[in-house]
Parts: C-alpha cells; structure tokens; sequence
C-alpha cells in the first residue's frame, strides 16, 4: 500500500463528510451498487466523477475488498475507529484485550529490569516509549467502553426500538456478564492489574533511580510512571461510573421482569381453575365483616316514644364563691413602709410575728430574708442562746436578729 498524505486524506475526509459517515453506519461489506448510489446521493457539482470518488476511496485507505463477497467492500478498521471516535459512537473493550495489554506490560517491564541492570539508556528509551503505547491504549479502550456503556443505558432506557422487558434485560445481562463482572474481578487489590501495575511502577521507580544523572533517560521514566498513575486513576474512574449508570437499570429490570413473570403465572392459573386458583383472599388478607347485637326496629321504636314525655329538671345552683382570704398574705410596699418606719429593731423575727399575726410561715420568712440581707439596715445577732417564737400553725427556733439603722 503507497505512503497516504495525511493532507490529501483530510482534505478528502472534509471535502465528502457525509458519504463518510454513510459508509461508517453500514461499515462492511459494501456492494458496488450500493457504494455508487451513496457516491451518487452525496455527490456536489464540483466533485469529480464518481468512479474517480470510488477510486479515492481504495487509494487513501478508507476502503478495501471485502473478503466475505467479490465486488464488494468494507471501511478499514483504523479509519472506522477514527469515524467512531469523532461520532462518540464506541465499542466495549473485553477483559481478553486488556489481558494481553497487561501481559505485554509484563514482558515490557521485564525488559525494562534488565536494561536498568545493565545500565543500558537507548534500550530502556524504546522499551519506554512501547510500554507508554500500551498504557495509552488501553487508558482509551477503557474510557471507550464506558462511554459505549453509558450510550447502551440511554438507549435501553428511551426503549425506542420498543424492545420487550426480556429483550431489555438481556442485553443488560449481556454486558454485566461480559465486560463487568471480569472487570471488577481483575480490580481487585489482590487480583492482576494491580499487581501488573505494581510491578510495572516498581521497575520505573527503580529506572528513575539508576538513571538519575541520565536527565533524558530519567525524564522518560518519569513520564511513563505519571502515565501509568494516570491509567490506574482514570480506569478505577470508568468503572465506577459504569457501574452507577448499569446497576440501577440492572436492577429495575429485574424488578420489572420479576413482575412480569409473575403476573404471567396468575394468569396461567387463571386460565386453568379460575379465579379460585389464585387464593387471593389467602394472598391478600382480604377481610369479611358481620354485625352483631344490633337492636331491633321495634325496640329502638318504643324507647322513643318513653323518650317523648321526658320533661328534664333544672340543674342544681353553683355554690357561691367564696371570697379569698388575704389575711395571709404580706403586701410588699406595706412591709417596706413598715420596715423603714420600725428600724432599728432589736428582735426582727418577733417584730414581725408581732405586725403580721396571722400571716403564713413562708411570708415571715421572706420578710425575714429582706431584713437579713440589710435592705433596710446592717443586721446584726445578739450573743445569746437561741429564742423560740410561736407563729400561726408552727414555731421557729432562731438566735435573736436586730437591724442597726443605716448611718449609725
């Protein structure tokens, strides 16, 4: 095959766009006729003849000879994926692919070890740049299949092709099967890629150490260690989000087909005994009631008629309210007064039994606490035994109180 000018394919690639993208959803085993009538249905006034488009078409690659027909064609793989990355429109990667990306990433940092050994930079250079090619591809396969996933969810979910439940959850079984489950398996901590990974990060750690006076060599290693940091980072990334868009329609459809079964067997059963078959008052707990102890007509008839000569009595007066005794209470500004006026006082506690006769035992007290804590005067006690004074309905035992006057 002659060297393709990556300008003369571009120019092409824009110049007939929309026979490409034709050509790309029909992908293989293209007839002739077919392949003209799209070279025709495309084609401006300013383009060449078609059979020269034709011809184009087989010089830059884009088609070749389909083996599975003579006179027929197919899109070449390189540039499909071209096509297909620049339509967002990617295929799922199988855990067989990424497999051998990690066993060449085996065999790669196995060469890797050796050419640090024997100090050799050129060597490691090309084993490098060859272990750089595999991480990237399979960084982008990963990133490919999610996003092939996630186009699968969305078009499972619209359900525009009107596929059944069963259909729906085939497919969805299909790919948790197939592509997630193998790769939450080689995930895991314990499992081969992060072993391959670690491996592969332990030989460039070491590369980066032996060639630290190599800047070139150095800077290479360095590199491919970022780009494989990246890879663990980006896949761990693609899986999770695969899983957050596959799993809850994973498990809706399961509910759904669950449904579906079932309401298919009630019919069954339905078909065969009747509604009888289905036991649906045992099934639901459907409940029956029966009154009982109900009176008769004719009971509650004459009950109201001994009703009708009812002649109700008046209710007995309401006992007059008695007016509050306030005998017993202390007014505060009356005390306040009286205080001021009494000052000084030798015996507190009987002056007050003294002005307040049949006041209650908490009022005396708290007038008590007024005179204590020297509102009206410093209080002070005498040096004597302790007094008991006789109060309505008790009695305290106290050492005498008095209150100096304030100023003397």
């Amino acid at each position: 095959m002659a060297i393709i000018s990556p300008l003369t394919f571009f120019r092409f690639a824009a110049e007939h766009s929309e026979l490409l993208e034709r050509l790309y959803e029909k992908r293989s085993r293209i007839s002739e006729t077919e392949l003209r009538e799209y070279v025709l249905a495309c084609r401006k006034e300013t383009d060449p003849a078609p059979q020269r488009i034709i011809n184009q078409l087989e010089e830059l690659g884009i088609l070749e000879p389909s083996p599975e027909a003579t006179a027929a064609y197919e899109m070449r793989r390189p540039v499909a994926q071209l096509l297909a990355y620049l339509l967002h429109e990617y295929r799922l990667t199988s855990v067989e692919v990424i497999q051998a990306y990690l066993t060449d990433l085996q065999k790669l940092g196995g060469g890797l070890l050796k050419a640090v050994a024997d100090k050799d930079g050129a060597g490691a250079v090309r084993l490098l740049a060859d272990a750089a090619d595999e991480v990237e591809r399979m960084r982008q396969d990963s990133r490919h299949s999610r996003e092939a996933i996630v186009a699968d969810v969305v078009k499972l979910k619209a359900n525009k092709a009107g596929l059944t439940v069963k259909e729906r959850l085939g497919r969805v079984e299909y790919l948790w099967t197939r592509y997630m489950a193998p790769l939450r398996d080689m995930l895991d901590v314990r499992k081969e890629m992060e072993r391959q990974l670690d491996s592969l990060e332990a030989a460039l750690a070491r590369g980066e150490d032996a060639f630290e006076t190599d800047p070139a060599v150095h800077r290479e290693f360095a590199a491919l260690r970022s780009r494989a940091l990246r890879l663990r980072r980006e896949i761990a990334a693609d899986f999770k989000e695969s899983i957050k868009e596959l799993l809850p329609l994973h498990n809706e459809l399961h509910r759904e087909s669950a449904v579906s079964r079932g309401a298919a067997h009630a019919l069954q059963l339905f078909k065969r005994g009747g509604l009888s078959a289905l036991g649906l008052t045992k099934r639901l707990g459907i409940s029956s009631w029966r009154t009982n102890g109900l009176f008769a007509d004719e009971a509650v008839g004459a009950y109201m008629l001994g009703l009708k000569g009812y002649a109700p009595k008046l209710p007995p007066p309401l006992t007059a309210a008695r007016p509050p005794d306030l005998s017993a209470l202390i007014s505060a500004e009356e005390f306040s007064a009286k205080a001021r006026a009494a000052v000084p006082l030798e015996d507190t506690l009987d002056w007050l039994i003294t002005q307040y006769p049949r006041a209650a035992p908490e009022q005396l007290l708290r007038c008590y606490a007024r005179l204590y804590y020297g509102e009206f005067g410093a209080p002070r006690f005498s040096e004597g035994p302790e007094k008991t004074y006789a109060a309505q309905d008790c009695a305290f035992s106290a050492v005498p109180m008095g209150v100096e006057k304030n100023g003397n």
